[in-house]
């Protein structure tokens, strides 16, 4: 076996190595070849040489593995934070809503009274979701609530004395 064959054999080595450690294991949906191609310009933008032919292949391509394993991982994390915190506001609006529904008919509440709410009533809907096992985290709607008000889907309609007491009116979008 000539040196090219052999560096071409620990290449591959290497590579199924690395992507059964950073892709298989973590169950990440990321073709061979795409990990493959993503290692190798990153090999060549960093070493301006192909990894295949140079001397010092196994510590480099180990260390550009290594990288590029953690950058997809960080990235799949990224998505799936993404996709929960989407998730948690539809429900948050969801909640919103039931709770209007429900406090417009025990007050028998027209509009536009049947689409306001105080600040309070936020932590009330949240208190409720955590208590029966609809959220995680007895502290997440308040803060989906006040970027929501920034977005503009809940209006400040009248301070109160205390901004517990703040009167919003919900946005219809």
């Amino acid at each position: 076996m000539d040196e090219l064959e052999e560096q071409i054999e620990i290449y591959e080595s290497i590579i199924e190595t690395n992507y059964e450690y950073w892709i298989t294991e973590n169950q990440l949906d990321i073709e061979k070849e795409d990990f493959r191609l993503k290692v190798d310009l990153t090999y060549r933008m960093r070493f301006q040489t192909f990894p295949v032919g140079d001397i010092d292949l196994e510590i480099r391509m180990d260390e550009i593995c290594d990288e590029v394993g953690e950058a997809f991982l960080a990235q799949e994390a990224s998505k799936q934070a993404t996709v929960e915190a989407d998730e948690l506001r539809e429900r948050f609006l969801k909640s919103v809503e039931i709770f209007l529904r429900q406090k417009s008919r025990a007050y028998e509440q027209r509009y536009p009274q049947n689409r306001r709410l105080k600040r309070k009533d936020i932590s009330t809907i949240q208190r409720i979701d955590f208590i029966t096992d609809v959220i995680d985290d007895k502290n997440s709607y308040v803060q989906i609530f006040d970027e929501m008000v920034e977005e503009g889907y809940f209006r400040l309609v009248e301070p109160g004395g205390h901004s517990k007491h703040d009167i919003f009116h919900v946005v219809e979008v």
